[in-house]
């Protein structure tokens, strides 16, 4: 049914006002956990039910493979707080939202069918899960706050309890500061028996400031962790690149191949930022370098100047950062390093969606199989597009000096 989810998509802004408005009346507690803002509240709702219309068949059955990620959500969504006696009320708010969009009779059929199967889901998964006592959220309190240039913070934290999670996945958080809206963050090193946690976050879009605002005593909510990071202990030849703080996964990534004692000889490590100044991260780099000395190691910057008034850090000594050049593609200067080895290589590419998506149409275009390309992105909405076609391309890095700016950018 992909003409109805295409259908979601247009109106999406109409849809999930009309599911809101009646999930609050019907809900009235409900109003005190989502954003005060209605444009904030919950955008990626109509992508993800849009997500499942796709998958859902002409009847409105749903694939097992779906099924699986609609019960994730579920344990997942607990963090809100709701019981899971809620799910009925939800359903029902999700069906009045097709309504408003004037659905026919058939379409309402087939969307009822499938927003049945995954409220159902949901709520059997979060059941099971709290008869497992697995916790629906953590709490970890800010002790420290550096801010190594303007546009980046370093936010330490520590929680009561040691929190389990795997290198590189990522944690839906929210703060007093930001009331119903979360924003995924992964932490820079792997966990750890002290429970101290380590979040690298870009001042883009107002809910990131916001929480790159934090102050040490301030108290921030975690959900579950979730993601799946490509494993460096396997041996295989990999190029690891990250984006801007997209570079937190790839340092915890690296701890956790340190702490397991398997660093892989064949592995290659870039570090891209905008501008030289941008690499906030230089002496624990340096650091890495100078007790992994056999490591392939390079800073790649788009420009050879920092913008006015970064206040950048002084930097590790020896630090140097390589530009792109005119093209302003930081592949290329990856595919210069990497040489006849590219195409037998895996690259694993880690940082916000549309700068992910760029260099992986420009390692494409190198020859690059798609199947030694691993993406490891986030943006609001990113997962439930349809394809990597749906998220318009990103053509170029001006694309992305606009898009860092807007409402859309999650750390």
């Amino acid at each position: 049914m992909k003409e109805l989810g295409e259908h979601i998509r247009r109106h999406a802004d109409d849809y999930r006002d009309a599911v809101h408005q009646h999930f609050f009346a019907t809900v009235a507690e409900s109003r005190q956990i989502f954003a005060l803002s209605m444009r904030d509240t919950h955008p990626a709702l109509a992508p993800a039910v849009a997500w499942i219309l796709d998958a859902a068949d002409d009847a409105g059955f749903l694939p097992e493979e779906t099924i699986e990620r609609v019960r994730e959500l579920g344990k997942e969504h607990r963090r809100h707080g709701f019981p899971t006696e809620i799910y009925p009320k939800f359903e029902a708010s999700l069906n009045e939202g097709f309504i408003a969009l004037g659905l026919t009779q058939h379409q309402l059929v087939v969307a009822k069918r499938a927003v049945h199967t995954v409220c159902t889901t949901m709520a059997q998964a979060a059941h099971a899960a709290d008869i497992a006592g697995i916790a629906p959220a953590h709490s970890a309190q800010v002790v420290a706050v550096e801010h190594p240039n303007r546009n980046t913070a370093v936010v330490r934290l520590e929680s009561g309890a040691p929190i389990e999670y795997e290198a590189g996945q990522h944690f839906p958080i929210t703060s007093q500061l930001l009331p119903g809206t979360w924003r995924m963050l992964t932490p820079a090193h792997p966990a750890d028996t002290t429970g101290q946690l380590l979040f690298h976050i870009a001042l883009a879009g107002d809910a990131s400031s916001m929480l790159a605002k934090a102050k040490p005593g301030d108290w921030w909510t975690l959900g579950n962790p979730a993601g799946n990071f490509p494993n460096l202990h396997d041996g295989k030849a990999t190029a690891l690149i990250s984006f801007g703080t997209g570079w937190a996964g790839a340092r915890a990534a690296l701890l956790d191949c340190l702490a397991a004692g398997e660093v892989p000889k064949n592995l290659s490590v870039y570090s891209v930022a905008s501008s030289p100044g941008e690499h906030y991260d230089t002496h624990f780099q340096a650091n890495l370098q100078a007790l992994l000395p056999e490591l392939s190691f390079h800073n790649i910057s788009r420009s050879e100047q920092d913008p006015w008034l970064l206040g950048a850090q002084p930097q590790a000594e020896g630090f140097a950062s390589e530009t792109a050049g005119e093209s302003q593609d930081p592949i290329a200067v990856v595919l210069r390093h990497e040489k006849d080895a590219a195409k037998d290589k895996r690259f694993i590419l880690v940082g916000p969606a549309d700068r992910v998506e760029v260099a992986r149409e420009s390692l494409l275009a190198a020859g690059i199989p798609a199947g030694n390309i691993h993406a490891q992105s986030w943006q609001r909405g990113h997962e439930w597009a349809a394809s990597a076609a749906d998220l318009d391309g990103w053509e170029d890095w001006d694309a992305w000096a606009a898009w860092k700016k807007s409402e859309w950018t999650q750390t």
